[in-house]
């Protein structure tokens, strides 16, 4: 009765660190989680294990990643696999092999680091999704109010460069010609004048 009682309990702490982890995976690539209502442990194991399976084809459905993952264990799960670390490549001598690991032997620490930070990056409250969800409608609303901003900001631009086209052909454009035509006649009067003045010295010479 007692190893029983210990296979069932093995058996649901391991369901749970599937289901944690199933949540993980969820929240880093969609950086939300859905939330469901909690298994407890009168729930049969296979049922939560059908859950977790139901739930884990919903998310790769909807994440590319997770497919590519996915077809890529299914080419090569070989690559899946932690390799047994006694085991050394047989293709490779020791001198390559250690000139391999020290070439790398900088970056074992950050990456180190960085894979504990994504493991202790915590699942947010089920508060705070309910908080975002209930500002959805003020976002939308706020969204709309800006897009109706744009719409009219855009038409003041094309009335402002009608306006200011305008202005140039009437006002700039038309006042050069007034002062082109202004200019023509002037001309024309200086060429008159130099021609009566020609004139009156032609006639003073013959006299």
């Amino acid at each position: 009765m007692v190893m029983e009682h210990t296979f069932d309990q093995t058996a649901t702490e391991t369901i749970d660190l599937l289901e944690a982890r199933l949540r993980r995976i969820e929240f880093a690539i969609s950086g939300q989680v859905e939330q469901k209502p909690s298994s407890n442990n009168a729930t049969p194991a296979t049922q939560r294990l059908a859950s977790l399976e139901h739930s884990l084809h919903q998310l790769a459905s909807k994440s590319r990643v997770i497919q590519e993952l996915l077809k890529l264990h299914s080419k090569h799960p070989d690559l899946f696999q932690s390799p047994n670390p006694q085991d050394i490549p047989t293709t490779l001598d020791t001198t390559t092999l250690l000139s391999i690991v020290m070439a790398s032997a900088s970056s074992y620490p950050s990456t180190s680091s960085r894979l504990t930070s994504i493991m202790d990056v915590p699942v947010p409250p089920a508060e705070l999704s309910t908080q975002l969800i209930d500002l959805q409608p003020r976002i939308a609303k706020v969204e709309a109010l800006q897009a109706a901003q744009n719409a009219d900001i855009a038409e003041l631009r094309e009335r402002s460069a009608a306006a200011l086209q305008k202005w140039y052909r009437s006002d700039v454009l038309g006042a050069g010609e007034a002062w082109a035509d202004v200019e023509g006649r002037v001309e024309r009067i200086e060429q008159r004048v130099r021609r009566v003045e020609l004139a009156r010295r032609n006639d003073d010479a013959m006299i």
